[in-house]
């Protein structure tokens, strides 16, 4: 009498690459996703934020002048200092004249105080000025280098520079460019990945597991006489 029976058998390997075929193309687009997002461009960043009883501004990022117009050159007239009514910013150490650009974006901060001095500043100089519609930077700076500058205000908090509110409070755009410049009430955060690259990366966990139980799942012969 014929005997019914079945038994698992290891996948040959070109039964797992067909398989693994179909999942491709639905695990490419979360990685090309999370690839493109690594590749986003980068911004010039204000944080200003207060720490042991200071207030400290601090300049960081990158930007590209290719593109933007040198209109003419200019000072701090300062060495540092931040004026909330007129959405200037001057960080960095004093070094003459120096070129500038045009941007476009508010006007003001959110604030109503005029000049104030910094107290000390360090690094790169870069002057930001919304209301004059101009930004300013060293001449021996190389577009997409990084920039790093700051200016301190002892004794000062945000309220008494003219700040109420926390997080992004403006955004301008270097003219003839693509490039922005974003102000932050706030000290600088390590990167969280955005909704989007979540997304993606847990679309890819999702698939990949799918995956692997497929792959791990035994495979039954037909029966066997």
């Amino acid at each position: 009498m014929p005997h019914k029976y079945t038994h698992t058998v290891k996948m040959p390997l070109r039964t797992l690459a067909k398989r693994c075929s179909r999942f491709t193309p639905l695990l490419a687009a979360p990685a090309a996703l999370l690839l493109s997002q690594g590749e986003a461009k980068a911004v010039l960043t204000y944080n200003i934020f207060e720490s042991a009883g200071n207030v400290v501004v601090q300049t960081s990022g990158s930007i590209n002048l290719t593109g933007a117009t040198q209109i003419n050159t200019d000072s701090c007239g300062l060495n540092g200092y931040i004026e909330s009514s007129a959405a200037e910013i001057c960080t960095g150490k004093a070094v003459g004249r120096i070129p500038e650009y045009g941007i476009g974006g508010p006007q003001a901060f959110n604030g109503n105080v005029s000049i104030t001095p910094a107290s000390s500043v360090s690094g790169l100089q870069v002057v930001f000025a919304g209301k004059d519609g101009l930004f300013l930077i060293d001449p021996t700076y190389i577009s997409n280098t990084p920039i790093v500058s700051s200016a301190t205000f002892n004794g000062k908090t945000l309220a008494t520079l003219g700040f109420t509110t926390t997080g992004l409070i403006g955004t301008w755009t270097l003219n003839g460019t693509s490039e922005t410049i974003q102000v932050f009430l706030g000290p600088p955060d390590a990167a969280v990945p955005g909704p989007l690259p979540l997304l993606g990366a847990g679309a890819a966990f999702g698939w990949s597991r799918r995956l692997r139980k497929r792959i791990a799942a035994p495979v039954s012969t037909p029966p066997q006489a």
